[in-house]
């Protein structure tokens, strides 16, 4: 039986803390951004906080898997 590794789950917890505190601001930015843009642009940019979000969490699968030696 394998022991908890604590540095994924802290690692894990910083990159969360981090993601989630940034996000409010890539949201102001991207609703500024959007107002003054119309059609398939203004699509395209209301879209940059699911798309961080993505990342947000395929990096922390990333660590996770990485630092458990998967």
């Amino acid at each position: 039986m394998e022991s908890i590794n604590v540095k994924s789950i802290i690692g894990v917890i910083v990159i969360l803390v981090v993601g989630l505190s940034l996000l409010p601001i890539v949201l102001t930015t991207v609703a500024s951004a959007a107002a003054s843009l119309s059609g398939a642009s203004a699509t395209l940019v209301n879209l940059i906080p699911l798309f961080y979000v993505i990342a947000m969490v395929l990096a922390t699968v990333y660590w996770a898997v990485r630092e458990a030696g998967g």
